[in-house]
C-alpha cells in the first residue's frame, strides 16, 4: 500500500508509520511543492485538509481512503477530486486542551485590554489600566463538541455562567443551560462573551450575522475559534465599527490568510491570531495514536472499527 503524507512534520508520521508497519510505502512531504508529478499509485492520503487543494485530490485517481490529521474535514467533503467511494476518517477527540486554552486566551486577552498592554511596554509607558474579570460573567459557547465540552468546563472553573448552544440538546456537565441552535438570537442577549466553536457546514454558513450582533450587548464580545464561514464578515465589521459591540477575538476567517487589506487588523477592540488554535507544539503526540489504530484496523480490513470515519451520506 502506498501512503502519501502531507505535513510540515511529515518525518514524523514516517517513522512512526514506518516502525509499526514496515511494509508499507511511505512518501512524506513538508510541502505541496514537492510532491511527485505522479500521484496515481497512492492509496492513503494523511494530511490537514488546508494543506492539500483540489488539484491534488483530482491526480490522486487510487485514493481510497484519507486519514485528515484535523477534526474538521469540509474541504474533502467539498472537494470534487475525492469520490462518494473514499473512506474519510478524522482526528476528532483531541482538541479539548487546545481549543479551551485557546478560548481562555483570546477571552483574557480582551478583558486586559493586551493589545493596548503591549503597546505601553514598547513604548516604555506605565499606564494603569482597569482590566475586566472573567467571573460572574455569563458565556455563550455555540457548538458543543469536544472542543465546546471541554471550553464549558474551563469557563465554569473560571466562576462563569456558561450556556451552550447546540442541534443535539442533552444535559452536559458544566453547563448552567443548553439551547437548541434555533434559540440563538434568545441566548445571545445574555452574553459577555459569545464563544464560537461551529465547524463550516451549509447548516452554520453566515449563522452569525447582523441579526445575532444586534442582539448582543454593547459590552460583549465575540470570539470566533471555529470556523470562518460561520461568520457574515462584513455585518461583524459594521458592529465593530459602529461599537455596538464591544471587541471581538478571531483566529479564523473568511479567507485564509486573512487579506492584509481587511480593517479588522487595524481595529483597536479586535484582537487577530493567524488559525492557530489547534497549532501546538504537542501536537504530532495526541493524534498519531489515532492514525496508527486506524491504520492497523484498514490493513486488517477493519472498517468499522476505524475511529472518527465520517459519514459520506
Amino acid at each position: 500500500m502506498n501512503v502519501l503524507i502531507v505535513d510540515g512534520h511529515s518525518g514524523l508520521y514516517e517513522k512512526a508509520l514506518r516502525a509499526e508497519f514496515p511494509d508499507l510505502q511511505l512518501h512524506g512531504v513538508t510541502d505541496m511543492a514537492y510532491l511527485p508529478d505522479d500521484l496515481s499509485a497512492f492509496d492513503v492520503l494523511v494530511a490537514f485538509g488546508v494543506s492539500v487543494d483540489d488539484d491534488v485530490l483530482r491526480r490522486l485517481k487510487k485514493l481510497k481512503w484519507i486519514q485528515s490529521l484535523a477534526t474538521g474535514v469540509d474541504h474533502f467533503l467539498r472537494s470534487p477530486g475525492v469520490g462518494p467511494g473514499v473512506l474519510i476518517t478524522s482526528g476528532r477527540g483531541i482538541h479539548g486542551p487546545m481549543m479551551r486554552e485557546m478560548a481562555a486566551f483570546l477571552m483574557l486577552s480582551l478583558s486586559h485590554n493586551v493589545i493596548r498592554q503591549v503597546e505601553d511596554q514598547k513604548a516604555h509607558r506605565w499606564d494603569r489600566r482597569l482590566w475586566t474579570l472573567l467571573y460572574e460573567k455569563t458565556a455563550v459557547v455555540v457548538g458543543i463538541g469536544v472542543s465546546g465540552i471541554a471550553i464549558g468546563e474551563l469557563l465554569s472553573a473560571f466562576g462563569m455562567k456558561v450556556i451552550g448552544v447546540t442541534r443535539t440538546v442533552r444535559d452536559i456537565g458544566g453547563f448552567d443551560a443548553i439551547l437548541p441552535t434555533e434559540r440563538l438570537t434568545e441566548a445571545v442577549p445574555q452574553a459577555d462573551f459569545i464563544i464560537n466553536v461551529l465547524p463550516a457546514s451549509a447548516e452554520n454558513a453566515s449563522l452569525f450575522g447582523r441579526k445575532v450582533f444586534a442582539a448582543m450587548k454593547r459590552s460583549a464580545c465575540f470570539i470566533n475559534i471555529g470556523r470562518g464561514e460561520t461568520v457574515d464578515e462584513a455585518a461583524l465589521i459594521e458592529a465593530l465599527r459602529s461599537k455596538s459591540i464591544a471587541g471581538a477575538a478571531l483566529d479564523v476567517f473568511a479567507t485564509r490568510p486573512l487579506p492584509p487589506d481587511s480593517p479588522l487588523w487595524d481595529m483597536p477592540n479586535v484582537v487577530i491570531t493567524p488559525h492557530i488554535g489547534g497549532y501546538v507544539a504537542e501536537y504530532e503526540q495526541y493524534v498519531m495514536p489515532i492514525v496508527i489504530e486506524n491504520m492497523r484496523h484498514y490493513l486488517a480490513g477493519r472498517v468499522d472499527q476505524m475511529r472518527n470515519v465520517v459519514p459520506r451520506g
